[in-house]
């Protein structure tokens, strides 16, 4: 773990290097910053927090998002994501490498300036400011853990960096233990983050929208941190799941984006459905832009920067098949079809039209830079946020959360906030009642390709383990292709069936190799 604690000193000479945007004789020198002296206004606690939104979650973006959220859940049929799609991750593999560094490359710029707010700030900032600075960097904390804890299950705690010095083997701690502390940081969070829009940063209403996803994963585990696997949540947990959503839903003065496809354009970034949102910055220089759309695109004209690697990423069949009603706006937001016109790309020659079969990718991506006004797009670079969170996913939490420990509901705020987004996609609404299975799959087709179906299938899988295991080992995650000599469309059927591992990914062998505790039983971090 001995990045960590370089990645924090960078960062700090980021953060100070960004905030010096005066005249060179207005402006402190570099060499006269420190530590000791650099946290004396709100502004300058706001510069660290606002470094945290994008280049440290870089490697997780970058593909990790894809390969585990979509390609792991069979929403991806192709590409290069092979061992993620036939659940044959090895503790080799490079994204798990970069997933795991990148999760705790951010908790520890979260933990030291934790500790340098509270130890060097100066005290003419006032509580309320400290605090929401505060906030902002215990969402982030908590938030990264909670990623931790779904995808690897027990994994270290770490609050501060500095003691890694005398002791870089650390043992992994218990499940519960670990959400025991992802709740406290974002209850801390909720408590003291501003409730009105702060753009590109998180706010209440974020940190309630998380605290529902995170009791509801909660809900499905035993005090021993193991899946209840007995069909039923545990109803304590429930509750606070459907109330913090519900302060979401009815409190916050949020609403959806009307149209489906504007939320996935540069100049919708931060808009009032973006509750918690990667921010990233299209330029030359490599790690601070969104890389997405590299490898999202099928062909390189779609980005005109020599990028747009994406011809083999398709959606699966069975998405691709089964999933999308005739009239769903989200499906041509979220891959293209053979006739669809997109007149947002390639402007200048009229728009792209597709002329293939072959479903590949549209969400995030953006076109060329002529196509946005020559801003944000540069090869491998795009300037368009990745959403962690948004108000359509609570609010699909929130219908969750109510129907709860049934199979349906007839519940009016789950039909209605169900419907919201139903609707919103050119759907009729919902009426009578609404099954589970309805939700679960509602939360697919909103968010496919936004990195989250995984987790969704890793709460049912806490569950109901076998249910899981049956409903991934019956479905098609082959490829649809076209063969253009032949004019045909070709379908390549392929099934493979997960075990109980499948549902943990490997701690990463290079970690493992200098953090043997990895391989030891967790120990509690509560005393």
């Amino acid at each position: 773990m001995k990045h960590i604690k370089i990645a924090y000193i960078a960062l700090f000479i980021l953060v100070v290097a960004a905030g010096c945007k005066k005249s060179f004789l207005e402006r402190t020198p570099l060499d006269a910053v420190t530590i000791d002296n650099f946290y004396q206004t709100e502004n300058d606690l706001r510069q660290v927090t606002g470094a945290l939104y994008g280049s440290p979650w870089f490697d997780y973006n970058d593909k990790v998002i894809l390969f585990i959220g979509d390609a792991m859940s069979g929403n991806l049929g192709g590409g290069n994501a092979g061992s993620w799609n036939n659940f044959a991750v090895s503790s080799g593999e490079t994204g798990v490498n970069e997933g795991w560094r990148s999760l705790y490359r951010i908790i520890a710029h979260c933990n030291m300036n934790i500790i340098y707010f509270n130890e060097k700030a100066s005290a003419s900032i006032p509580a309320a400011a400290k605090n929401a600075a505060l906030g902002e960097l215990k969402f982030l904390r908590a938030t990264a853990y909670f990623n931790l804890v779904q995808l690897w299950g027990a994994v270290p705690i770490i609050e501060d960096n500095r003691t890694l010095v005398e002791m870089p083997s650390r043992p992994r701690n218990n499940v519960t233990d670990i959400y025991r502390f992802i709740i406290s940081d974002m209850r801390f969070a909720a408590e003291n983050l501003r409730t009105v829009k702060d753009a590109g940063r998180v706010n209440k209403w974020s940190a309630e929208g998380m605290l529902a996803k995170i009791y509801l994963t909660r809900s499905g585990l035993k005090d021993d941190g193991t899946g209840r696997g007995n069909g039923s949540r545990e109803q304590l947990y429930l509750d606070s799941a459907k109330y913090y959503a519900g302060d979401v839903c009815k409190n916050s003065g949020l609403d959806l984006v009307p149209v489906y496809a504007d939320l996935f354009k540069i100049a919708n970034n931060n808009n009032d459905e973006s509750l918690f949102a990667l921010q990233w910055i299209g330029s030359p220089t490599y790690g601070i832009g969104n890389s997405t759309q590299a490898y999202y695109a099928a062909e390189p004209k779609l980005t005109g920067v020599g990028d747009g690697w994406g011809a083999a990423n398709t959606v699966s069949i069975d998405l691709f098949s089964n999933k999308y009603v005739s009239g769903d706006t989200r499906r041509k937001a979220t891959y293209m079809q053979n006739g669809d016109v997109y007149p947002e790309l390639l402007k200048a020659s009229g728009g792209y039209t597709v002329t293939n079969t072959t479903p590949n990718l549209k969400k995030y991506i953006v076109g060329t830079p002529a196509d946005n006004d020559n801003k944000g797009v540069f090869f491998m670079s795009t300037g368009i946020n990745t959403y962690m969170l948004r108000l359509a996913d609570v609010y699909l939490l929130y219908a969750e959360a109510i129907c709860g420990n049934n199979t349906s509901t007839t519940d009016q705020d789950a039909l209605t906030y169900f419907n919201r987004v139903h609707t919103r996609a050119g759907l009729n609404a919902k009426t009578g009642s609404l099954t589970m299975a309805e939700i679960l799959n509602e939360r697919r087709i909103e968010m496919a390709f936004e990195g989250q179906y995984w987790f969704d299938l890793l709460r049912q899988y806490d569950i109901n383990p076998t249910q899981t295991i049956t409903m991934l080992a019956n479905q098609d995650r082959g490829t649809v292709t076209y063969n253009s000599a032949t004019n045909t469309t070709v379908y390549t059927s392929k099934k493979v069936a997960p075990t109980a591992a499948s549902f943990k990914l490997p701690y990463p062998e290079a970690d493992v190799v200098t953090n043997p505790l990895l391989k030891e039983a967790p120990v509690p971090y509560y005393k």
